[in-house]
């Protein structure tokens, strides 16, 4: 393969994987973690976060000042798009440097070039390369410090000494764990240089400054807040099978395998060991780096999981390059030995061993852009959409996930609070704060899922279902949307629109609604209770366009029900009172064309309707238009 070629490919892996990178960047809008980067490293200050924030969560002050400085870069953050692009600029880098770590390893630029293709694709890389953290730069800085690592082991110059303490500084500045894979080159370093004690002294010397910064701002900020103390980590609890079950198929391939993962991680945890035979039995060198890249840093996280739930692939993202090495490095040994009784290409071979890593990549990263269950993120920014012109300052929004995302994409006139605040809240503090909401705001918004697992979940839906009327039922894309108003309607001038054989009166109704998402449309209406009646009535609100086929009529879809669905009974309301009652019409069978709301009153047991004093017997709120009418 000659050289221009090689680096002419090298040119189209990279933009390949930048491509993937940058594919639908914006499509998935932020999810929690992202959004309170955005919120609280790009949009806060600096020293604010570092005062306000950093004490309160485990990360560097190094990822504040890049994100405010991306901030200054991109010109704010109004655009997910623009805030995502130092993920895919910083991780994109790992492309390169994995060819050249490949390089440095085996000596083979195909082998290279086959390392760089397996990074340009590798779905756990493209997941965090698509989304506002410091997980995916990190994880595209890693490892070209680790080729810069390398490159000194094999061949310390001055260049190679200034470039790996600048960027194995900024890396280890990065990220906590970042630390379990400076140790493990550092043992790397040990164990191929020990006689060399000038060199290892000064590598140590380099890496014990940067161990000795980090430790400086985690006693600055986490330690001496007390944050150390109290923070119980927020992921999974340490478990032995979890390195097989997950860790592995997430640090080969990533966590949108659409295949059982912990069948898929228990194969490839097998195919890695075979492979990591081969490399002990070929090359004592290669096998060390990858022994000590890859596991170490698993082991080092497991160990400091003991004390916090840690326990989760992504810290530990720099052994990736460890697990696409083990791969590449023993399938060209195998290739090497095939080739002794067979005349085959190399490239091809290779290729063709690990045909099954391209193919679940491929089917990984169809299911990370495309299937739903592995969506990133809920809707927030269509949940916003929907809350945004709709809320009044007098209202109030629930959200129950408590997910900063809400706050990114939610800009309404309307207050919007997290409730229950946190998973120990107690129920009686809950239902006070209610209490106090449902009589300082005209109607109150609940909106989203609480916390999974949370002991107090379902409290708010609760007592707001058993004390306020429900006037609103939708979602978006899964996202549930309550509104709730108080049973008593305020007493103010309504006027009269019609009267129903002078039983009940139409009052003043809101103008011909909108579909909601779920494709209804819906329909408040107040009534003014005049007379008893003999039996209990109903009401209907019935929608009439061309005639339907379906129905034999004009009569396309309706709502009927007693009055707030039984809870007043027409034989015994209160007299000269309001009631407000809420109705649903589906309309995701309508045809395109015009259609007719019409209102009334009749007895189930009879069929009879009350009428109008114009002899009618139902009255025409107003029309709608569905499509575009021929």
């Amino acid at each position: 393969m000659s050289q221009l070629r090689e680096f002419g490919l090298l040119i189209i892996v990279i933009l390949l994987g930048f491509g993937l990178r940058i594919h639908d960047l914006q499509a998935v809008p932020l999810r929690g973690d992202e959004a309170f980067s955005v919120l609280y490293w790009a949009d806060t200050p600096f020293s604010t976060s570092l005062t306000e924030i950093a004490h309160g969560e485990p990360h560097t002050p190094l990822v504040y000042a890049v994100g405010r400085l991306w901030n200054f870069v991109v010109g704010g953050i109004d655009s997910v798009f623009a805030l995502r692009y130092l993920s895919v600029l910083g991780n994109s880098i790992g492309i390169a440097a994995m060819f050249a770590l490949g390089w440095r390893l085996s000596q083979s630029r195909s082998c290279a070039l086959l390392a760089a293709l397996m990074w340009s694709l590798h779905p756990f890389e493209i997941w965090h390369s698509q989304e506002f953290r410091n997980y995916a730069y990190w994880g595209g800085l890693s490892v070209t410090s680790l080729w810069l690592g390398l490159r000194l082991v094999d061949r310390p110059r001055r260049a190679d000494w200034t470039l790996y303490a600048f960027i194995g500084g900024f890396v280890a500045l990065t990220i906590y764990t970042e630390s379990f894979t400076t140790i493990a080159l550092a043992c790397f370093a040990l164990v191929a240089r020990w006689r060399d004690w000038r060199f290892l002294r000064r590598i140590l010397f380099i890496q014990s400054a940067m161990a000795v910064l980090l430790i400086a701002g985690l006693l600055l900020l986490q330690v001496q807040q007390g944050f150390i103390d109290y923070y119980p980590g927020l992921v999974q609890p340490f478990a032995i099978p979890d390195y097989l079950d997950r860790f592995v198929p997430v640090l080969t391939l990533g966590s949108t395998i659409p295949l059982d993962q912990s069948a898929v991680g228990r194969v490839l945890s097998i195919v890695c060991a075979l492979f990591g035979i081969v490399l002990y039995r070929q090359s004592s060198r290669q096998f060390r780096f990858v022994m000590l890249t890859g596991l170490l840093p698993l082991i080092l996280l497991g160990i400091a999981s003991q004390r916090y739930d840690l326990f989760h692939p992504r810290y530990v993202l720099s052994a990736v390059p460890a697990f696409i090495l083990v791969l590449v490095l023993g399938s060209d040994h195998i290739v090497s030995y095939i080739q002794q009784y067979a005349n085959a290409s190399g490239w091809l071979l290779s290729i063709f061993l690990l045909l099954p890593w391209f193919a679940l990549a491929f089917m990984t990263l169809n299911a990370h852009f495309n299937d739903p269950a592995f969506r990133k993120a809920p809707a927030w920014d269509e949940l916003g959409a929907f809350l945004n012109p709709r809320v009044a300052k007098d209202d109030l929004v629930i959200q129950l996930a408590v997910d900063p995302a809400f706050g990114y994409y939610y800009n309404g006139a309307a207050r919007d609070i997290g409730l229950p605040a946190k998973p120990n809240q107690e129920v009686s503090e809950i239902a006070s704060l209610l209490s106090i909401y449902s009589r300082d705001f005209e109607s109150i918004y609940v909106v989203a899922k609480e916390q999974a697992g949370w002991p107090n979940a379902g409290v708010v839906e609760k007592w707001m279902r058993d004390n306020m009327q429900e006037v609103l039922r939708t979602e978006t894309s899964g996202l549930p949307i309550r509104q709730y108003m108080s049973w008593t309607v305020p007493q103010e001038e309504r006027v009269e629109l019609a009267r129903f054989d002078d039983k009940v009166a139409l009052l003043d109704a809101e103008e011909c609604p909108a579909l909601l998402p779920t494709g209804e449309f819906l329909l408040r209406l107040h009534w003014k209770a005049l007379m008893h009646t003999g039996n209990s009535m109903k009401t209907f609100v019935h929608v009439y366009g061309a005639y339907n086929t379906s129905t034999g009529n004009t009569l396309w879809t309706q709502d009927d029900q007693y009055p707030q669905n039984g809870r007043l009974d027409s034989t015994a309301w209160a007299l000269d009172a309001v009631f407000r009652d809420i109705y649903y019409l589906p309309a995701q069978n309508l045809a395109d064309g015009r259609y007719e709301i019409r209102v009334g009153w009749y007895d189930p047991s009879s069929g009879r309707r009350l009428g109008l004093p114009d002899g009618g017997d139902s009255f025409a709120l107003c029309s709608v238009e569905i499509g575009r009418a021929d």
